[in-house]
Formats: C-alpha cells, sequence, structure tokens
C-alpha cells in the first residue's frame, strides 16, 4: 500500500511515517519499492503503527516503543516480560511524581515569602532564593 493510504488507514501523518521509518522505528522489507519507485507499505505495518499509537499513549517514549518492538520481533515479549516493562514505567513515572511534587513544594514557599515582600518593588535576581 502507498504511504498516503497507510496514513489514511492509522491516522500517522505521511511525515511521522517517514520519521519513524527514519529512525528505524518501522522497518520496510528490502523489496518495498515499486517500479515508479514508490513505496510499497506491507498490511503489517497498519498493526505496528497501531501499536505505536497505543503505547504513546500510555506514556512510553519511542526509545521504549522501539524496544517493545524489538522484542515482539524476535518473539521473546511475553507477558511476564512486558509486565516487567510496564513495572519499570511506572516505577519511572513515580519518581517523576515526586520530582514534580518537591518542585511544587519548594515553589509554593517561594511563593509565600514573596507574597510577604512589599509589591510593585523591583528585585534583583539573588532575592529570588529557594526556600528551604
Amino acid at each position: 500500500m502507498l504511504i498516503g493510504q497507510l496514513s489514511k488507514r492509522t491516522g500517522f501523518s505521511k511525515d511521522t511515517i517517514r520519521y519513524y521509518e527514519k529512525i528505524g522505528l518501522i522497518i520496510l522489507p528490502k523489496k518495498s519499492r515499486m517500479d515508479n519507485s514508490y513505496k510499497d507499505y506491507p498490511e503489517s505495518l497498519v498493526d505496528t503503527l497501531n501499536a505505536i499509537r497505543k503505547y504513546k499513549a500510555l506514556g512510553f517514549t519511542l526509545e521504549e516503543i522501539r524496544e517493545l518492538l524489538v522484542l515482539q520481533s524476535i518473539q521473546v515479549l511475553d507477558i511476564s516480560k512486558l509486565l516487567q516493562i510496564v513495572e519499570r514505567k511506572i516505577t519511572g513515572i513515580n519518581s517523576e511524581i515526586d520530582k514534580l511534587h518537591e518542585f511544587k513544594l519548594r515553589l509554593n514557599r517561594e511563593q509565600q515569602i514573596l507574597l510577604r515582600k512589599k509589591t510593585g518593588r523591583i528585585i534583583t535576581l539573588p532575592e529570588m532564593n529557594i526556600a528551604a
């Protein structure tokens, strides 16, 4: 199928499909060029691109998605391996949430300090100290 057909079937733009191909996230068979130099995208890419969309919606990075696709292609992605990857992702997200929560607390403390100061006064940068 041509890239326009693949784009319509998957909802990915042609540019996105080309980008995924460029970075090796999707791989075309060697004989994917037709006589007129157009690429013939295999039907299996519809499933691959739908999987990419699902993994992106779950917060996986393109590099993490590449790992999942490689594991699937070499047929070692079973439920237990996928669970390990999902648990690793959840752990990473929890760590990011903790960092963001700490930033929010620091900003709230700084906001309270600034609210107690006179308003309308120009400050210098050293005056913006992180409240510990």
